[in-house]
């Protein structure tokens, strides 16, 4: 594996016998980490994971009689109209959680942008970023795994590698692999971003990356 330098940013190429690739300052090199809107970002992330189909009935909708239980006075027993009540087994339930709820957070995209550059300037800036395109010629968890031993990156030793690649072969091949989380370039979020130890992303994506990035 070697290293190459763009200014301040490390970047592992994977092959020798490739030209050595610089990763852009612009996107890997920014080095005021603003902790805060990662951690807001990844916040408003995992709240746009909840459907928010959680429902339950409520006295209006349980189904039992409206007929009153028990005359008002005389029977010593607490007045009541309804045995559909929430203080009743089997009555609604009040204040319960509804459809209605949406649970997304409102993110401006200025704080946004600064959470993902951050994030992909950490990995950048501890050299944690490997820049390969990997293929495949069937769908085969062995020969993926081959293939990453050849380009030195040994799962044992690490946690978790984010794949960056739309290829289904590649998917398909180290889906069931627990270290190994995929992303298409479009959809990258902060928080796989964060967590992961290693980043193999092809030129092209780089590219992209470099292009939405402000």
């Amino acid at each position: 594996m070697t290293t190459t330098n763009n200014t301040n940013t490390n970047v592992s190429t994977t092959s020798v016998s490739k030209p050595k690739f610089n990763l852009p300052e612009k996107v890997f090199g920014f080095k005021d980490f603003n902790s805060q809107t990662v951690f807001d970002v990844i916040l408003a992330e995992r709240a746009s994971k909840r459907q928010g189909t959680h429902k339950v009935k409520s006295r209006a909708e349980v189904s039992g009689t409206g007929k009153k239980p028990w005359k008002q006075k005389g029977t010593g027993r607490a007045r009541t109209g309804s045995l559909r009540t929430p203080v009743f087994v089997g009555g609604g339930r009040a204040f319960g959680p509804t459809v209605e709820r949406n649970y997304n957070l409102k993110i401006n995209k200025k704080v946004r942008n600064l959470a993902f550059k951050s994030a992909l300037s950490q990995l950048g800036l501890n050299n944690q970023v490997v820049v390969d395109k990997i293929k495949l010629e069937k769908i085969s968890t062995k020969s993926l795994i081959e293939e990453l031993r050849k380009k030195d990156i040994d799962l044992d030793k690490l946690k978790n590698v984010l794949f960056i690649t739309n290829d289904p072969a590649i998917y398909l091949s180290g889906r069931n692999l627990a270290k190994i989380t995929f992303s298409k370039v479009t959809s990258i979020s902060v928080e796989a971003l964060i967590r992961t130890d290693l980043m193999i992303i092809s030129e092209e994506d780089v590219k992209y990356l470099e292009g939405i990035v402000k």
